[in-house]
């Protein structure tokens, strides 16, 4: 429940616009009060309300989903607490709390799938696209730009041969620095934007090889489930595990990260 203060400050500069969303914006700040001493009070169900009416609204933020995927967490409803936890690293994928609770939530889910080996270089950038959020790659990349342009500056109105040469290849450095993060910043924001990921929200389903309920029996998911969305045919869904396993299911039974 750490998160409060920049939830607050969230909704005091969205307070700042005029009219019905002003008074609205208040509403959220209430709103986002009240769940707080529910939740700390132990009424985790009247505070699941509270946060979801603010969800709602369109209020979300990292830690809103956060507090959400606790409220669910301690509700014993792992698909749930899963699927917002899930959300709130998508915004905040540096986070510890969030990384860890979601490990705590997924250690209660029946399923252990082991996922396929990926190549080295694949995890190192993962790892490194992980450390920060969208916004923090984004101003790197615009502060890297600006370091760029004032050595450019010196290299064209330094008198030094040696300064010129230090200003060149030092600009050449903190370019490929703001083309790394700015890379970095596009590829987050391609995560936030995904909608192929979804977690499973039903107690147990069968996977079936063909998009109807008289295909073969493949398999058996249960709640908690990550699944990757691959193709969609009227209300199924063609899915993938971290295995490689594929098949379909219902779209109802599943519910996008």
């Amino acid at each position: 429940m750490k998160k409060a203060f920049f939830f607050s400050t969230i909704v005091c500069l969205l307070s700042l616009t005029a009219g019905g969303n002003a008074a609205y914006a208040q509403t959220a700040n209430e709103n986002w009060t009240q769940a707080n001493e529910l939740y700390a009070a132990g009424n985790f169900s009247d505070a699941e309300e509270l946060y979801k009416a603010i969800e709602s609204g369109g209020h979300v933020s990292a830690a809103l989903y956060y507090n959400l995927g606790n409220t669910y967490f301690k509700q014993q409803m792992w698909g749930k607490a899963i699927l917002y936890y899930e959300r709130a690293l998508k915004l905040q994928p540096e986070d510890k709390d969030i990384a860890h609770n979601l490990e705590m939530a997924n250690a209660m889910i029946v399923d252990r799938i082991e996922s396929v080996p990926e190549f080295f270089l694949a995890t190192w950038i993962r790892n490194i696209h992980s450390i920060a959020g969208v916004d923090t790659w984004a101003w790197l990349s615009i502060i890297f730009f600006v370091v760029c342009l004032l050595l450019a500056l010196l290299f064209f109105f330094a008198r030094s041969i040696t300064l010129r040469k230090f200003s060149f290849f030092l600009a050449i450095i903190v370019l490929l620095c703001c083309s790394c993060c700015a890379i970095l910043a596009h590829y987050q924001k391609q995560d936030i934007l995904d909608q192929t990921k979804a977690i499973v929200m039903s107690a147990v389903i069968t996977i079936k090889s063909s998009p109807d309920n008289s295909g073969k029996d493949l398999f058996i998911l249960h709640e908690g489930t990550k699944v990757t969305l691959l193709e969609t045919l009227g209300q199924w869904q063609r899915i993938q595990l971290a295995d490689g396993r594929q098949g379909w299911l219902m779209e109802k039974m599943v519910e996008r990260i």
